[in-house]
C-alpha cells in the first residue's frame, strides 16, 4: 500500500460548537481543520479535542473570504450567531425564528484569506468543505475556486432563502455558481419549517403521519457534490478510485446511502477495487456501513434481500449474511477495522 493515501481531509469554516455531527464516528483517517476567528471559541476547540486519537483535529483563526482583506466582525448576544454582517432585524429570522438574539455586543476587526491561498501555504488540497459562517457563505466559497477544480469533492452549506443579515447572499446565487463549477446538489437538509405560526408544530396525534410544513421557509444546509463522472479530469488510477470511495462515504454521511453504494458498485464493475485498495480503513469502513444498510432488507427474506445480497457480492466479493448470521459477520468487520485503526 506503499504511496497509497486515504487521509480525507475536511475544511470546517466557521467551527464554532466543535466537529460537525456528519462527522462524528467516520472511522477512516481524518485530518479535520477547523477555522474559527473568535479567539476565546477557538481555544476551547483547542481543549476540547486534545486528546483526540483517531482523527486529527487543528484549530485555525483564521476567517476565509473571497479575498484578502479586513472585515468587522459582529460578536452578537448569541454566539453561535456572529457574522462580519449586520443582523437584519426586520427579517423572518430575527424577529420570529431567533428574536432578542441579534443584539451586536463587540465588533472585532479581523484579517481575511481566501482558501485558494491558505490551502497553497498548508500544501494540501481539502476534500470537503463545511461553512457554516452565519452569511457570507458563499463569499467563503468563491474563495476556494481554483480548488473546486483541483480535488474537492463535497460541499456542507448553511444557505438561506431570505436573508437574515444585511447584504446575505441567497441559496441561487451558490447553486447557480457551484453548478457551473461541476457541482450537483445532492440533498436539502430541512426539517420541515421556519417559524411556526401560533405554536402549532408539534404532532398533536403522535400515531398519525406529519406531512405538514411549517412557517415560511428561511435555511437550510445544502449538500453539493462533485461529478462523479468528472473525476477523472483530475485524478488518475489509485487515486481517482480513492476519491470515489470518499465522495462514496459523504453520501453516506449526508443522507444518500443509496448514491453511495452505487458510486462503490461502479468502482467493482470497473475492476477498481484492488488489493492496495481493499487494505485501507476507507475501504473498510465503507464495507462495514455498506452492509449495516443493506442488512436492513435481511428481516423479510424476499426478492429485495436477495437483490440487496447480490449488490454486496458485486461489491465485496462476499455474500451478506441473513438471519443469525448477519450480526457475528458485521461485528467481525468492526474489530477488523478497529485494529486498522490501532
Amino acid at each position: 500500500m506503499a504511496g497509497l493515501s486515504d487521509l480525507t481531509v475536511v475544511a470546517d469554516i466557521g467551527a464554532r460548537y466543535g466537529i460537525h455531527p456528519n462527522w462524528n464516528g467516520f472511522d477512516a483517517p481524518l485530518r479535520y481543520i477547523a477555522f474559527e476567528p473568535d479567539a476565546e471559541e477557538a481555544n476551547r476547540l483547542r481543549i476540547l479535542y486534545k486528546d483526540t486519537k483517531n482523527f486529527q483535529y487543528e484549530v485555525l483563526e483564521t476567517a476565509l473570504d473571497k479575498e484578502k482583506g479586513q472585515r468587522d466582525f459582529h460578536l452578537l448576544k448569541h454566539r453561535g450567531l456572529s457574522s462580519c454582517l449586520k443582523p437584519d432585524l426586520t427579517s423572518e429570522c430575527f424577529r420570529h425564528l431567533k428574536p432578542g438574539q441579534a443584539e451586536i455586543e463587540k465588533i472585532l476587526k479581523i484579517e481575511t484569506e481566501t482558501g485558494d491561498d491558505l490551502f497553497a501555504g498548508l500544501g494540501v488540497v481539502p476534500d470537503f468543505l463545511k461553512v457554516d459562517t452565519e452569511g457570507t457563505e458563499q463569499d467563503v466559497i468563491e474563495g476556494f475556486e481554483k480548488l473546486l477544480g483541483k480535488g474537492v469533492l463535497g460541499i456542507r452549506s448553511s444557505c438561506n432563502f431570505q436573508p437574515c443579515f444585511i447584504g446575505q447572499r441567497l441559496f441561487s446565487d451558490s447553486h447557480d455558481y457551484l453548478m457551473r463549477h461541476g457541482f450537483v446538489l445532492l440533498n436539502l437538509d430541512y426539517k420541515g419549517y421556519g417559524y411556526p405560526r401560533l405554536g402549532l408544530f408539534r404532532k398533536p396525534d403522535p400515531i398519525e403521519n406529519e406531512d405538514h410544513r411549517y412557517g415560511i421557509l428561511v435555511a437550510a444546509d445544502a449538500v453539493w457534490i462533485r461529478k462523479p463522472e468528472t473525476l477523472g479530469d483530475t485524478f488518475t488510477g489509485d487515486a481517482e478510485t480513492i476519491a470515489k470511495l470518499k465522495l462514496s462515504a459523504f453520501c453516506f454521511l449526508n443522507n444518500a446511502p443509496d448514491l453511495a453504494v452505487d458510486l462503490l458498485r461502479e468502482c467493482a464493475v470497473a475492476g477498481k477495487l484492488n488489493a492496495a485498495i481493499q487494505a485501507t480503513p476507507l475501504f473498510q469502513t465503507l464495507r462495514l456501513r455498506t452492509a449495516r444498510f443493506l442488512g436492513r432488507y435481511r428481516t423479510v427474506p424476499d426478492e429485495q434481500w436477495e437483490r440487496a445480497q447480490g449488490i454486496f457480492q458485486s461489491i465485496f466479493g462476499v455474500t451478506l449474511g441473513g438471519g443469525s448470521d448477519f450480526y457475528p459477520q458485521v461485528n467481525a468487520w468492526s474489530r477488523e477495522l478497529a485494529g486498522a485503526d490501532a
